[in-house]
């Protein structure tokens, strides 16, 4: 996996996600900002979880909190339930 982001970088590439508009970036612009994001974190499918589903009003600088605060997982040992085979995330596993 790759190392982990600052709280500063992390607010600054969940700013890109949640306004992609005012940065210009188009759809894939915007999902390599994601990805890049949640690679940044502990728990990069746990952070996709908080940026993508999570239903929790938060601050952006709750939901960095929160990334940052998970466990250390590798995306290749979570289940295809919970990560399809094929998708992104598992390419930044080790």
């Amino acid at each position: 996996m790759s190392n982990l982001l600052s709280r500063q970088e992390l607010l600054q590439l969940l700013d890109k996600i949640m306004r992609p508009k005012a940065y210009g970036l188009n759809e894939k612009q915007g999902d390599e900002v994601l990805l890049a994001f949640c690679a940044g974190c502990p728990d990069p499918v746990g952070a996709r979880w908080l940026v993508v589903e999570c239903l929790d009003p938060m601050s952006d600088e709750e939901l960095v909190d929160r990334a940052m605060n998970m466990a250390r997982r590798n995306p290749a040992d979570v289940p295809t339930s919970e990560l399809p085979a094929g998708h992104p995330l598992r390419e930044i596993a080790d």
